[in-house]
This record gives structure tokens, sequence and C-alpha cells, in this order.
């Protein structure tokens, strides 16, 4: 036996190559999937209505955040967030100008960088940045794919209106899309009779399956990332996916009895200033119905991302990340969409599965997007670049006890609109006004507690922190 072992020594000392394909084979993989537009609406945050099976199906074997939220409730600003661990607040860049998206990935290396520094095969598809991966950041994947597979087309590929077997919404937007194709923002639902991978999403989940089970270099640990494109609008799905729902399904924002349904007028850039855009309850709740399909039908696609996992033999070796890129309005205080300061705007869905951490757990404190880069680092054993100033604190820590010490608050700003979100409040400065929100009490947020006496010292108390917080410099 000491022989066996002496050789074995000889052999691995006068390897060394050896020696390091045999550490980084123990790192863990790591698999993150986005999805576009994805508010809490899940099966495993207690909603009723979704159908989720794959997310849920990871909640209960990972960590589910029940307090996760991001800096800036868009697109571009919370992606550059998540990539580069900086808080944006979407008016200028670090050098002084306007907002842009490559210019904000170049503030520094981003994790996937750092990870592939660190011995890592890095592969993505879909809708990870914003948009395509910029040039400036590309050397950061050995797979740097793209958004959509068909750029020119996008989902409204040639012969798609002929399948269409249902679709509903605001009448001027149907128009739109059908005439030209265009129209991302379009309050719509079209229910098309058409396979999975006849659409983005499903051509993304073929993408990173490939990656896991023939591209990648297998003496390597691997970051695949897959970036759905749903629940965006339009709502474009499969019709299954549709028919899993009844078509009353869609349930209609909290109202308190006697409320006016008028949009406050605020100096806000919203994309209507009528209620639900124009569209009555039972449109609007059509509507709802359409994100819920298409959040189906993007939960499908990352199960079957999952099941090519567990073929691999990797699945128990791989950190595997759920991450929705911002909150979202379905018929909160009359609206559509994003970009607000509500509590609603601002929430995501987030969940880690990670080797050696219990599953079926849910962690309420305040975390955030910016939180992301320094957990991988952790998570995976890379040291943080002496180069790289991170905004926000790694989650292992409440990860693996919930009783670890933690600063529960986050700082987020829509539409040049600054705030904090506590495990208590929402507060947000609004030119020379406040606005102070009980969450606990008051989750859909219609009694505004800033002007009253007794929360004066609060108030002051935010004021006083929004001077001192750091955004977009590092």
């Amino acid at each position: 036996m000491k022989n066996i072992i002496y050789r074995f020594s000889i052999v691995f000392a006068s390897c060394p190559m050896l020696g390091i394909a045999l550490q980084a084979q123990q790192k863990p993989n790591v698999l993150l999937v986005v999805f576009d537009d994805l508010r809490p609406e899940i099966g495993a945050y207690g909603e009723p209505d979704p159908i989720t099976p794959n997310i849920d199906r990871l909640a209960n074997e990972g960590i589910r955040f029940e307090n996760a939220y991001v800096n800036y409730p868009l697109c571009l600003p919370s992606r550059a967030s998540l990539l580069t661990g900086i808080r944006f607040d979407n008016t200028r860049n670090p050098d002084g100008t306007k907002a842009d998206f490559n210019k904000m990935i170049q503030v520094q290396q981003t994790w996937p960088g750092t990870l592939k520094n660190a011995g890592y095969w890095t592969a993505a598809s879909g809708k990870i940045y914003h948009g395509n991966i910029p040039g400036n950041d590309e050397t950061s994947w050995n797979i740097a794919g793209l958004f959509w597979k068909d750029k020119k087309n996008k989902d409204w590929w040639p012969g798609i209106q002929s399948k269409i077997v249902d679709m509903g919404g605001r009448e001027d937007y149907i128009k739109e899309y059908l005439e030209t194709g265009n129209g991302s923002d379009a309050l719509a639902y079209f229910s098309v009779d058409c396979k999975d991978d006849d659409l983005n999403d499903g051509k993304t989940a073929n993408d990173v399956i490939e990656y896991i089970k023939n591209k990648r270099d297998k003496s390597k640990p691997f970051l695949v990332c897959a970036g759905f494109s749903r629940p965006h609008m339009p709502w474009v799905a499969p019709k299954k996916y549709f028919d899993m729902y009844p078509e009353n399904v869609g349930t209609l924002a909290y109202v308190p009895k006697g409320a006016e349904k008028l949009i406050p007028k605020k100096d806000i850039k919203i994309t209507s200033k009528v209620w639900n855009e124009g569209v009555n309850d039972s449109i609007a709740k059509r509507l709802i119905r359409g994100y819920m399909a298409s959040t189906t039908y993007a939960d499908a696609q990352m199960g079957r991302i999952i099941t090519a996992l567990k073929e691999s033999g990797e699945y128990d070796n791989t950190i595997i990340i759920v991450w929705g890129d911002h909150g979202y309005h379905l018929t909160d205080h009359g609206l559509w969409r994003k970009n607000t300061e509500y509590h609603v705007a601002m929430r995501c869905p987030l969940i880690i599965k990670t080797p050696g951490v219990k599953g079926n757990q849910v962690r309420q404190q305040v975390v955030k997007n910016i939180d992301i880069y320094p957990t991988l680092l952790e998570l995976c054993g890379v040291q943080k670049p002496e180069n790289i100033t991170l905004h926000g604190s790694s989650l292992v820590s409440i990860m693996k006890n919930n009783k670890a010490s933690w600063l529960n608050e986050t700082y987020t700003c829509a539409n040049k609109r600054h705030g904090i979100i506590t495990d208590k409040y929402r507060f947000t400065q609004v030119g020379d006004d406040y606005e102070l929100y009980d969450l606990k009490n008051d989750p859909d947020e219609w009694n505004n507690l800033a002007t009253k006496p007794e929360y004066k010292k609060t108030v002051d108390e935010f004021i006083v922190k929004l001077d001192k917080v750091k955004w977009n410099n590092k």
C-alpha cells in the first residue's frame, strides 16, 4: 500500500497540470437562469395561480429569498448591476456621460470574466446582458451566444400569424404587432399553435443543453447562463401553455374600497396616465393570463435544462441561481410594466441551490442583485481581484446560518427618484416631498406615512442615509 501511495505521489508531483485539472474538477459548476420581467408571480412564492413546477421544484432543493430587490427596476441598469456588482441609478455613467449599457459594463471586470480567469469554461445564450453580449465583454466567454437567434424576426417568424389561435389586449398594440412584427412593449397576448423551440426561449434552451452535454471543456468547471425573453411583453407563447389556465384566471391587483381609479399625477415617465392603460377589467384579466402562460412556457424551458444537467451527472455539483431582472406591475395602482418607485416594481425572485447547503429554506432578509457577484466568488472559492469594487455583500453567511448578522436594507432608484427599502418600509424622495409606506401593514402601498408627525424621525433617518449612498462610481 505504501508503494502505491508513493508511486501516486510521484506521478502527481511530476504532472502539475494533472493536479490543476483535479483541483478544477472539484470546483462547483454554475448555472444562472434569468427571466425577463418576472416578478415573484411563482408558485414557490405562495401565488396560487401561476404554474411553475420547475422553479418550484428548485426552490424545494435550494434557498428562496423572500425579499430580494433590484436597485433599478429596468432591464438595462438592473443587468448592468448584476454583472458588475455596482449599484447603478441609470442617470449617468461613472465618467459623467449619459447612461449607456456598454459603458456600464466597462466599469470593471464582470463576474463571468472573473470566473473565466479563475479556470471556468463559460458560455451564455439568450438575454443575460441588455441585448447581445457587448464586444467589450465577449472575452469573458468561451461561447458568447446571441440574445435573439433570429434578430430580424425575433418571435415573429414568417408564418406565425397563421398559427395564432387566440389574441387580445389593446387594439392599437395588436394592430401594430400584426402589421409590423414590432412592438416589444405591446400590451397584448398571442397564443400560437407551435412547438416550444419555434420561439426564442426554446432555442435558448437548446443552446444551453448543447453546452452542458457536448460543447463544454469537461476538464474545467463550467459557468453556463440561460436568459429567457419571457414573460416580457408581448406575451407570446405556445397554445398548450395558455390551455393550462382557465380564461378567467387573472387576478386584478388590490384597490381599497372607495379609492378613485386615477393614475397619480406625478412627474414620472410611464407609458400611460390612464388606469390600466385603458383596458377594461375583463381584458386585463386575460392579459394577466397571457403573462402567466408566458411564464409557464419559460419555466418549461428551464426544466429541460435541469433535466439535461441531471443526465450529465453534474447536477449535484452545480450552483443554480434563478433570478428575475426586476419586479412588475400587473394592474397594481392601475399600471402595467416597471420603472416606478413602487415596491412591486423593485421586488424580484431569487432562488439559489448550491452543493453543501440544505434546501427547502426561506430567507426573509432584504437582499439585492448586486449581492450575486460576491456570492458567486465565495461559493466558487475564487478570490476577489484587488481592482474590483463591490457594492453588495456575499449571501453565503445567511445561506448557511439564518441568524447571521445582516443589514436589512437596500437602496433603490426609478425615474431619478432615489429611495430605501428595509424589512419594514419603502422610502422614496420625490422632489421636495417624500413617500413612506409600511410594507408589513400596507404591502400594496396606499397609505403614505411621510407627512405624519409620528414618522418624522424615521423620515429624517432615511434622508441622512440617502445622502451617503454611492451610485455608479466605484
